[in-house]
C-alpha cells in the first residue's frame, strides 16, 4: 500500500478518512494483474440503494431543468409551443440517434453480464515501479 506524504514528511494513509480517521474499504491496491477487482463485494445494499435514488434524483432534477427551458424558450417565442415533442429527425439523424442510443445501451447494460476477466493482462513486476 502507498503512503503519500506532506511537506513536512509525515506519512498520509491515502486510504484513511482524514476527517474520521475512518478507514476507506478499497478493494484495488495495486494494478490489476489477473481477476478484475470487486469493488462492491463490502458495500451495503443499502449504499447501492442510496446510489441509485441519488442518480434517479439527478435525472429528474435534469428533466426538470429541461422543461423549463423548453418553457422559457416557448414563452419568449424562440420555439414554437410543442417543437420539442413534434420535432422529427431526418431519416439520416433518425438512424444516427437510434445507432447511439444502441450503443449507449450495450455499454451500459453490457456490465451487467461482462465476465471477471480483464480485456488485458499487466505484468505483475509493475509493482516494482509503484
Amino acid at each position: 500500500m502507498s503512503k503519500m506524504t506532506t511537506s513536512r514528511d509525515t506519512a498520509i494513509d491515502p486510504l484513511v478518512d482524514p476527517a474520521t480517521g475512518q478507514r476507506f474499504n478499497a478493494a484495488l491496491q495495486g494494478p490489476v494483474t489477473h481477476e478484475e477487482p470487486d469493488f462492491l463485494h463490502k458495500l451495503p445494499m443499502d449504499n447501492a440503494v442510496g446510489a441509485i435514488v441519488a442518480l434517479t434524483a439527478e435525472v429528474w432534477m435534469l428533466r426538470e431543468r429541461l422543461a423549463a427551458l423548453e418553457a422559457e424558450l416557448e414563452s419568449r417565442k424562440v420555439l414554437p409551443v410543442g417543437a420539442v415533442e413534434n420535432h422529427q429527425d431526418l431519416a439520416a439523424a433518425a438512424e444516427a440517434r437510434a445507432a447511439e442510443l444502441a450503443a449507449y445501451t450495450e455499454r451500459v447494460m453490457s456490465e451487467l453480464t461482462r465476465n471477471r476477466e480483464p480485456v488485458s493482462q499487466i505484468d505483475p513486476a509493475v509493482r516494482k515501479f509503484l
